[in-house]
């Protein structure tokens, strides 16, 4: 997260990053899911070989579906950086509607998963991996 907010108040500061900012955008979603996998990773200490060949297909598919969310959230902080100075009520209400709609669906893909991680970990792994 603090990479996104660095890459953006780059952009505003220095125009020339808007350029490239399709390159800039997938440097940083392959770095977040990079920096992701690890910090997963040291967070179980160790994966025994039987959770790691059931655990990561289901992460990476989990991971496929919540890349998604980055670039409906990447879309929506754009929309608001674009219309800060000209603000209205309808548009803030517009964007806040957006924001929950993407909190309550990226909810819904987590309820789905929750499932499919139970059957590759054990209920005191689970929690732990849900809580980092």
């Amino acid at each position: 997260m603090k990479k996104l907010l660095i890459v953006i108040a780059l952009l505003f500061a220095m125009p020339s990053f808007a350029d490239d900012l399709d390159q800039y955008i997938q440097l940083l979603k392959s770095d977040l899911k990079a920096g992701a996998k690890d910090y997963v990773t040291q967070g179980m200490v160790t994966f025994t070989p039987e959770e790691a060949k059931r655990f990561w297909p289901i992460w990476d598919s989990y991971m496929a579906e919540r890349g998604k969310f980055f670039d409906a959230r990447l879309a929506l902080l754009m929309d608001y950086a674009d219309n800060y100075d000209k603000m209205t009520d309808a548009k803030a209400q517009e964007l806040l509607n957006r924001r929950f709609e993407q909190l309550k669906l990226r909810n819904q893909l987590d309820q789905k998963y929750r499932p499919q991680f139970a059957t590759a970990l054990s209920p005191r792994r689970l929690v732990r991996f849900y809580q980092i």
